[in-house]
């Protein structure tokens, strides 16, 4: 039967659309490339336990492995500050399992999913989405969801450049046999070994993490194999995987006639961690109702979609912009001002008020806390002396 719907990606944010429109009485097919759904696991999996509750997600131990409270940010000099809250404020998951969990859940609503299958292409007629093409053959519908994840390849086949920026290869391994705090996620700065973004050790358990970090080189398993000794020592990496990382800002337009773009593809982001489940999965659920209302009205035109536009980015854009702006503050950062950085809130004895604005803050809608960090007289002293006044004000612009 010719779907109604068709979502390309059987990640979060294609499952979480699919199961929106297949829930509003419409026919939904999820095409996924890979065999297995969730499989290979790019991610690092840290999800927070307020974002988890935005997307309607219930936490379950069929994906949760632990519940951490807080964090130690790490400057190139090894030196940190550790913010720890009383309560879990993320937690760890298993990424394939998560969106098997999520799978099984859009399959109840009625989602049908076809594995193995790389859609090739769009499907335009007279500048409207009609469907896909898989293995060359045509597949129909009336209107198409693409999150397919960053990079917009199949966008590009037909003709639309995004202009994706800020798109980088992220690293992941599991190492087992170490002595970490099971309760604190780390943060490590450096371009030894994460020029342009940080490095990561996730605790599994109080002997296991997973350890990984970002980067624009080509060579980030050797960067990574060069963290690992420097954080662990001798240690075995296993199960390691690549897979691309978003730290750019959204991009100019989401919907087409008949397409919506939705998650990693949209630049639906955080561009401060690269985590993109929580608010990529909340835009999706806006192309899913979105997709909805076009199909109960019959039409699928820009016009219509075009809703879509004005929803996502009236709720999260300026949200996105500004965890742009302070990744690219960072990213201008070399390792010796951030030593002074860091240097300078432990001095100043700031790690309990950053521990107060990390507990009310939202891990996911980042720009609070840094509207509050920015009014805080004794923070603002330290950040104008580690950013400079140019680079600062230029983030503070965006908070008014």
């Amino acid at each position: 039967m010719k779907p109604e719907a068709a979502v390309v990606g059987a990640g979060p944010a294609g499952i979480l659309a699919a199961t929106v429109i297949s829930t509003g009485g419409f026919a939904t097919r999820v095409y996924e490339e890979h065999p297995v759904i969730g499989e290979p696991n790019h991610c690092a999996g840290v999800l927070s336990v307020t974002g988890l509750d935005k997307l309607g997600v219930d936490p379950s131990d069929e994906f949760i492995q632990n519940r951490v409270y807080g964090g130690r940010v790490y400057a190139p000099d090894g030196e940190f500050i550790e913010i720890r809250d009383r309560k879990p404020r993320a937690y760890v998951v298993d990424r394939a399992r998560f969106d098997r969990y999520l799978a099984d859940a859009a399959m109840d609503a009625g989602v049908e999913f076809m594995l193995s299958a790389r859609v090739d292409g769009l499907r335009f007629m007279e500048g409207t989405c009609m469907g896909v093409t898989v293995g060359g053959g045509v597949h129909e519908s009336w209107i198409v969801v693409d999150a397919e994840g960053a990079g917009g390849r199949l966008l590009s086949r037909s003709g639309i450049e995004t202009r994706q920026s800020g798109i980088m290869t992220g690293y992941n391994a599991e190492i087992g046999g170490v002595e970490v705090d099971p309760e604190l996620v780390e943060v490590w700065f450096g371009d030894e070994f994460a020029e342009g973004f940080y490095a990561w050790v996730i605790p599994i358990d109080d002997s296991t993490v997973r350890c990984g970090l970002g980067t624009a080189g080509e060579d980030g398993y050797d960067r990574l194999k060069g963290f690992v000794k420097r954080r662990f020592g001798a240690a075995k990496l296993q199960g390691v995987t690549a897979g691309q990382i978003c730290t750019g800002p959204p991009v100019d337009r989401a919907a087409y006639s008949g397409l919506l773009l939705a998650g990693d593809v949209a630049g639906q982001v955080k561009a401060t961690t690269g985590g993109g489940v929580v608010v990529g999965g909340l835009c999706a659920q806006l192309a899913g109702e979105t997709a909805v209302d076009a199909l109960g009205s019959g039409d699928a035109c820009w016009g219509r979609l075009s809703g879509y536009e004005r929803r996502w980015r009236g709720l999260y854009e300026r949200e996105l912009k500004t965890m742009y702006t302070a990744r690219r503050l960072l990213n201008r950062m070399p390792d010796e001002r951030l030593n002074r950085l860091l240097a300078g809130l432990r001095g100043a004895g700031l790690q309990g008020v950053l521990g107060d604005l990390v507990s009310r803050g939202d891990m996911d809608m980042q720009a609070g806390i840094i509207r509050e960090a920015a009014r805080n007289p004794r923070l603002l002293y330290v950040l104008l002396r580690g950013v400079g006044v140019a680079a600062l004000g230029e983030l503070v612009s965006l908070l008014r």
